[in-house]
């Protein structure tokens, strides 16, 4: 009876094979095309390599949906998990800006009311300056003083502590057609390319007639059909 060795029971796994498969097919693709014949020989070879690259994505394709599953359910699991935090820290931050609205409501009314007295007392002044015999234009220059000093509230005393605040503003579109040009130009590398994939589109459709602001370059793509 012939002993079987251990190099012999030892089969490579299916995710090994299609490894070695794929790191052979750099050097494979190294053709040199001179003639009819060399062509349909890198057809055939273009057709072997598409059927390893379809092998490879049903290989990992299982896989890939298990993971995708798994982070999803993580993911959903993680949401349950925050949103009590997150609905109580934006409940809390609500309270603390009503606070501080109301902070700065008090305190202007309270410098209003200052000034007020201010002013008062300004018009007692102006009105003793009269009694006692005091110069017009000391008396005007102080009445001048009373009506042409307006009243400019000073800013709160700013609350200090490890949760800061700062202006921010709710943005939406009213109007489209309104909406001057420099905000519609592409900002993130996302926005150009849709913008350019939709350009494409148009090309495609029309035989890559020419497009106002865009460069069209004519070249061909390949759709390749896996060996039987």
């Amino acid at each position: 009876m012939t002993k079987t060795t251990k190099m012999e029971r030892i089969q490579p796994t299916l995710k090994e094979e299609l490894n070695w498969r794929a790191m052979a097919v750099r050097e494979e693709c190294q053709m040199a095309i001179q003639n009819d014949h060399d062509y349909t020989a890198a057809d055939r070879k273009i057709s072997e390599i598409a059927t390893i690259a379809k092998a490879i994505k049903d290989f990992w394709h299982p896989l890939k949906q298990a993971a995708r599953t798994s982070w999803t359910l993580q993911c959903e699991s993680e949401k349950n998990m925050l949103s009590p935090v997150e609905k109580g820290l934006e409940a809390l931050k609500m309270t603390m800006k009503r606070y501080r609205a109301e902070r700065e409501r008090l305190d202007r009314e309270r410098q209003e009311a200052e000034h007020l007295l201010q002013v008062e007392a300004a018009e007692v002044t102006a009105f003793e300056m009269a009694e006692q015999g005091a110069p017009q234009e000391v008396i005007d220059a102080a009445e001048e003083m009373m009506t042409e000093t307006p009243f400019q509230a000073n800013p709160a005393q700013e609350l200090r502590g490890r949760t800061s605040f700062k202006p921010d503003y709710i943005v939406t579109i009213k109007n489209i057609d309104q909406v001057d040009r420099e905000y519609l130009l592409p900002s993130t590398m996302a926005h150009k390319k849709a913008i350019i994939a939709n350009a494409k589109a148009r090309a495609i459709k029309t035989g890559g007639k020419p497009i106002a602001g865009f460069t069209i370059i004519a070249t061909e793509s390949a759709t390749v059909r896996t060996a039987k």
